[in-house]
């Protein structure tokens, strides 16, 4: 890999706006320049600006907002809306009506919007677009004779799109036209060497010809591909080329607003620095939401609020041999503290509403030249990296305070001239570190996630500290703060007189960082687009003449993204980070004769390579039991419909899935014995209730009376206890007390019914650093014959997800009927009762037949997602969204259509589905007989399985593979362990897994040609 650095400037001769930003370091990979993300971009904005919007003016604005909307899963009918409005401005305009074709498609107005498409095509048939997207329908549709009608016309337009010759490959290889198939793959593999899904298909198609040599070199190049594209937040997708998405082509901006000559007023600052050690930052140090000037050199600290008057009680007097100042919320209380590189060591300075105070930390007393703040575990918390001749990697543990992990990086010794994070790939979640030596060549750091690191070589230069450019003033215009080569510190109020207009972006974590470190904004206004990383100080942006910003985008260092429309300029915002899913479990669905109805959600028993805390990962289970109340599930057309969805950000990997109707007494309640727990997981059995003791009094920690909460599954929660947003509770108590009458031979069941608000393999990892114990799974404790409390179990188990109902097998050890559940985690009881029936039920149990098993695009359920996290999300079927607020993960997924032989038996040929998909499953009713007289049927849904979520501490969270199997010991599994490599599997892979990821987000400023 080549990466190059090196100053960014702006001509003297180059029309000044009012509005500019300080030159920075920016970096060539592989040909592609990047500004360093993480670090203020330069630019000279120069844009369109009226008065009076034209027409031409207003397109553009309902062209940004239908695109925003269009993007957004929950705004498709207002991207329609938009686009028409565009269409009714330029009814003649085949841009237009191409557009709002595309936003009827994915609004779901099939018909409407292939109406559309064959009118452009038909006004001009040389726009490409229409032939690609009516080619993708007609194929998804099943409508292989169209769709290859379609992309020839492509091709003859296109002759060098590697995709539109991909597409006509899978084509052709449907219509059996193999030799056709295999030419049109390799024009894909030659126009794009680096199109993996090309070189996959010949490594296929030579495997089966008997090809052995160029079946190893075609697997080979996939392999690599593979590996290059881990990481990625967006994965190769060959349904989608520039002509598939919203028509969007790029204009330049014409220079409207009249050229200001620049002019400053020149402040000279009270006091004076060393200009040889000196340097310059800028941050908000009293939470005002505006920059402060932060001046630091060898013999003391000045800070300036608003870059003009001196701070006097800063908490920095009489420190003396500075060497750098490295900013940072090390703490995520909101407030921006510092770390201060001293000649006798690193010192960090918690700030406390506005004023310094020194932290105790434990640092290491030698000197060190330069510090950097890195989430390097992706654990919410900012890591300190001190970097010289012996590096150093401090993790920060929250309230255990920092440890020493330098054995974790690839650490680089030597003088260090500069230091700085960055977003090498600004499609990923990861925090790379570019390191400038002053005696060797500069070393990449690569972030491979789960606290790995990579290095790699790259030319660059060290930053010049001694002038920077912020908005201080709060008017809109960039001042410029320096030092002189006598010390004496001044400050340049920007005063040109310009017509260009502004936004300001605050943004405030919630799951985040509260200060939002490493998030990232876009704007877009009329033809003007532009982008900045967010480092817990407001961005400025210009926005020319324009009144209004159409879109301002914000993607969360999680990956999720936020738009924000039809914001006015001139203004400041604060955008507070939104409540979003993310990641939990793929859904059940059933038909109960008038809708689907949500049932529940499945596999949380099997969280494929979730982070426990420290380097570890969860044993995983593989099946779980899901019961299914009988009028929930009612036969249509002589079957069972069961639908099973992917709506989050994950990998499910399904190997059965089988139906069972469980005929038993009518005043018989039956449940399972699924829950989630450590080794040795739950057998399968039945319990059986009769009779409901429900306690006849319950008490959380604080004394408060909870009973009334737990008496009927009526959503209301015993809720009361402390957490934060990230899922972690304070460690809590419910002390529940049963009538001494109850289980007087000393068993009983305990049936529980409730939900968790997960907290994702980063905070486990977080959390596990904690003195406090980490985090606290469900244990439950009883009352001996002393009256002391005593731990029973210690893994009592807890519901796997969204509501459902746990069964816990008690022997009581005195007469107290006392129990104590504790824990830390987020668990939401609804309904507690105890059961004196321990002995197996009597129960019917029939296996239903499977008659139909599909896979297919459905797309995303709109969902309720309550503030507070005190209420299990409610999905709703009938309202479904194309498009997500992320990317599905990377890799390669099963091929949509019949997938039944894959799920009839536990063989480990998988069923992978991503963000979106949906297992449509029918099951044959006609052969159960009839129910008896005073019984009643429910049903058991079988599923064997794991799902894998996106967290960056989730083993392999970035990748679909390696593929799970049932033999493994462990997952990730070690190095003498592998997937099934015979005949049968490798047939599986080859004809099965054939489907690349999809892409359903674009970059905002992405545009079409």
């Amino acid at each position: 890999m080549a990466i190059s650095a090196r100053g960014l400037h702006v001509p003297a001769s180059r029309p000044y706006s009012g509005f500019y930003r300080a030159p920075v370091a920016a970096i060539t990979l592989d040909g592609v320049k990047l500004a360093f993300p993480l670090l203020l971009a330069a630019a000279v904005l120069l844009v369109l600006a009226a008065e009076t919007p034209s027409v031409e003016e207003r397109l553009a604005r309902h062209r940004n907002l239908g695109k925003a909307f269009y993007e957004n899963p929950t705004t498709q009918a207002e991207a329609v809306a938009e686009f028409r409005k565009a269409l009714d401005l330029a009814p003649n305009s085949v841009r237009e009506k191409l557009n709002y074709g595309l936003a009827l498609l994915r609004a779901g107005r099939a018909e409407e919007g292939v109406a559309a498409l064959k009118d452009v095509q038909q006004r001009d048939g040389k726009l490409p677009h229409t032939w690609f997207n009516l080619g993708v329908f007609y194929k998804k549709a099943g409508d292989v004779p169209r769709a290859i009608a379609q992309f020839e016309r492509m091709e003859a337009l296109t002759p060098k799109e590697p995709i539109v010759r991909y597409q006509l490959g899978t084509l052709y290889k449907l219509a059996e036209r193999t030799d056709d198939a295999r030419a049109q793959f390799e024009l894909a593999a030659n126009l794009d060497p680096n199109l993996a899904a090309a070189h996959f298909q010949l490594y296929n198609m030579d495997r089966q010809a008997g090809r052995k040599e160029s079946a190893a070199g075609q697997l080979a190049a996939f392999t690599r591909l593979k590996k290059q594209a881990e990481g990625a937040v967006i994965p190769e997708d060959v349904d989608w080329c520039v002509y598939a998405e919203i028509y969007d082509p790029p204009a330049a901006a014409a220079a409207n607003v009249p050229p200001a000559a620049p002019s400053f007023e020149d402040l000279k600052l009270e006091g004076k620095a060393d200009p040889k050690t000196a340097g310059l930052g800028a941050i908000d140090s009293t939470g005002a939401g505006q920059p402060d000037l932060l001046v630091w050199s060898s013999d003391r600290i000045l800070l300036y609020r608003r870059g003009v008057e001196p701070i006097r009680d800063s908490g920095f007097e009489n420190l003396t041999g500075i060497i750098y100042i490295a900013p940072g919320d090390f703490d995520n209380d909101g407030w921006m503290d510092l770390c201060v590189l001293t000649e006798s060591g690193p010192l960090l300075y918690r700030n406390v509403k506005g004023r310094f105070e020194k932290y105790e930390a434990g640092l290491p007393t030698r000197r060190f030249d330069r510090a950097v703040w890195i989430d390097y575990d992706h654990d919410y918390d900012l890591d300190l990296i001190l970097l010289g001749d012996a590096p150093l990697l401090m993790r920060n543990q929250g309230s255990a305070g920092f440890a020493d992990r330098t054995a974790d990086f690839p650490f680089v010794a030597g003088a260090v001239a500069d230091a700085f994070k960055l977003r090498v790939n600004p499609d990923s979640k990861a925090f790379d570190l570019a390191v400038i030596y002053r005696d060797r060549a500069p070393v990449l750091y690569r972030d491979q996630l789960g606290g790995r690191y990579e290095t790699a070589t790259f030319d660059g230069k060290a930053r010049d500290l001694t002038a920077i450019e912020e908005d201080f003033d709060g008017d809109g215009r960039k001042d410029r703060a320096s030092i002189d080569a006598d010390g004496s510190i001044h400050l340049k109020h920007n005063r040109t007189r310009t017509q260009n207009r502004w936004i300001r972006v605050q943004l405030t974590g919630v799951k985040s960082l509260k200060l939002a470190q490493d998030a990232e904004v876009e704007i877009k206004a009329g033809k003007l687009y532009r982008k900045q990383a967010y480092e817990g100080l407001p961005l400025l942006f210009d926005t020319g003449g324009y009144p209004e910003a159409d879109v301002v985008r914000i993607t969360w260092p999680n990956g999720l993204i936020q738009n924000e429309v039809r914001q006015a300029t001139n203004r400041s915002y604060v955008y507070k980070e939104a409540q979003r899913l993310s990641g939990s479990c793929p859904m059940i669905w059933t038909w109960d004769g008038k809708q689907f109805q949500f049932i529940t959600d499945v596999l949380g028993v099997a969280p494929l390579g979730a982070s426990d805390g420290e380097g570890t990962y969860f044993p995983v289970a593989h099946q779980e039991f899901i019961r299914i109340p009988g009028p929930a599930l009612t036969a249509q057309d002589g079957r069972y419909e069961v639908r099973i969805t992917e709506e989050l950000s994950e990998v499910s990997y399904l190997d059965q899935v089988r139906l069972y109707a469980l005929d038993h007494p009518s005043d018989t309640e039956v449940f399972t014995n699924d829950k989630f727990k450590g080794p040795p997981f739950p057998a399968f059995r039945l319990f059986g209730v009769n009779r409901r003791l429900y306690p006849k009094s319950a008490r959380d920690d604080t004394g408060r009376d909870v009973r009334p909460r737990l008496l009927a599954q009526d959503h209301k929660y015993s809720d009361e206890f402390r957490r934060s947003e990230s899922g972690v509770a304070e460690l809590h108590t419910l002390d529940l007390d049963f009538d001494e009458s109850a289980a007087p031979n000393g068993r009983a069941v305990l049936v529980l019914n409730g939900w968790v608000d997960w907290a994702d393999g980063s905070t486990f990892r977080r959390t596990a650093q904690e003195v406090t114990g980490g985090l606290v799974f469900p244990y439950l404790q009883m009352k001996d014959a002393t009256g002391h409390w005593r731990t029973v179990n210690e893994d009592m188990g807890m519901p796997s997800g969204k509501p459902k109902s746990i069964a816990v097998e008690l022997n009581f050890i005195s007469a107290s009927r006392e129990i104590r559940i504790v824990t830390n985690l987020c668990v939401y009881w609804d309904e507690i009762f105890l059961s004196e029936e321990s002995a197996p039920p009597a129960v019917s149990q029939r296996e239903v037949p499977i008659a139909a098993a599909s896979l297919r695009f459905r797309g995303f359920s709109a969902s309720k997602i309550d503030p507070e996290r005190k209420q299990p999300e409610t999905f709703f079927y009938n309202i479904v969204s194309p498009t997500s607020f992320w990317n599905p993960t990377p890799g390669l997924y099963t091929r949509y259509g019949d997938v039944r032989e894959l799920i009839e038996d536990v063989d480990d040929r998988l069923v992978v589905m991503g963000s979106g998909d949906e297992l449509r499953l029918s099951f044959r009713a006609g052969g159960l007989p009839a129910i008896p007289p005073a019984w009643k049927r429910d049903f058991l849904l079988k599923v064997d399985g794991w799902a894998k979520d996106r967290d960056p501490n989730t083993a392999f969270s970035s990748t679909v593979e390696p593929l799970p199997f049932h033999a493994m010991s462990r997952y990730p599994y070690p190095g003498n362990e592998h997937y099934p490599d015979d005949a049968a599997h490798a047939r599986y892979l080859r004809e099965c897994n054939t489907r690349p990821a999809l892409r359903l987000i674009r970059p905002l400023g992405e545009g079409n040609r």
